[in-house]
């Protein structure tokens, strides 16, 4: 009970931190036109979080318990377990080009894999924020399509992308749900997103008081638009360096998320045909 209590905290601070300068999105404010149950997003969370829990996180547990204890060799050992989970199951372009390891296969597994529980939490938030609406415009199954399609184009996107092939492995779900926030943007570009954003709950409190509003609110109505637009300038700055000058992708792979934000155009292949019709009649979603 101990541990699930620090641990449901340490998720807390984790978002309260993340959310200190920058907005973090949680929800979709707009109206669904179809109220149906984003099992899908729900799935995908799951399938993401067992796969962290069950596969990667023991190993770094292991590793952090006996770095603690100064057990020099059982730290090795769980710290090379987790790292050769990673090289083995996130996308690297030799498995491409020479069917080394599980090959394409990667490119799909590597969508399920995280490097930490902030890097697993960051994403699915993420995908709870944006996934549910774009769900609900597309169905279950043909979101699930466009969600595996945006992740892989994301991965072989940035190996493309970059004229130093890197060796990297690269890891995590941020592809794929760029995708879904670019999907977002086509489709519901006037929607307003509740954001998780301490300085903006700041801000707000002279303007709450002189309106007699509650003065303090955990989260902020923020234009979507505003919110999908910074993120591809954000990552597309940093991308274009890559692109000309050629560097190792360590850390953020801002090449995976531009390509990723890009390859949400193909979500006109996956929407509901009525939505579509809307759509091109340039009417609201």
């Amino acid at each position: 009970m101990g541990a699930f209590i620090f641990f449901m905290l340490d998720l807390f601070l984790t978002l309260l931190l993340m959310s200190v300068v920058f907005p973090l999105p949680v929800s979709d404010t707009g109206t669904v036109r179809y109220r149906t149950l984003p099992i899908m997003t729900y799935v995908l969370i799951l399938i993401n979080s067992l796969i962290f829990l069950g596969l990667q996180a023991p190993n770094l547990i292991a590793a952090t318990q006996a770095e603690q204890f100064g057990q020099f060799e059982p730290f090795i050992q769980a710290l090379q377990a987790y790292v050769d989970q990673i090289w083995t199951y996130g996308y690297r372009d030799v498995f491409l080009r020479s069917g080394e390891s599980i090959g394409a296969f990667a490119t799909f597994t590597s969508m399920f894999m995280h490097s930490d529980l902030n890097h697993l939490l960051g994403n699915m938030v993420y995908l709870w924020a944006f996934g549910r609406r774009i769900e609900d415009a597309c169905g279950p199954w043909r979101y699930l399509l466009f969600y595996l399609l945006a992740g892989m184009i994301a991965n072989m996107g940035s190996e493309i992308l970059n004229p130093a092939n890197s060796d990297i492995p690269s890891i995590g779900a941020s592809g794929a749900i760029a995708g879904i926030m670019g999907a977002y943007l086509i489709l519901f570009p006037g929607a307003r997103v509740n954001c998780l954003w301490i300085l903006g709950s700041v801000i707000r409190l002279p303007i709450a008081a002189i309106r007699g509003k509650d003065l303090w609110s955990w989260t902020i109505p923020i234009p979507s638009f505003i919110l999908l637009i910074y993120f591809a300038v954000e990552n597309a700055i940093p991308s274009f360096e890559v692109m000309q000058q050629g560097d190792d992708l360590g850390g953020v792979n801002t090449l995976a998320h531009l390509a990723g934000f890009l390859a949400c155009l193909l979500v006109l292949l996956f929407v509901r045909k009525d939505l579509f019709n809307r759509f091109i009649a340039g009417r609201s979603l």
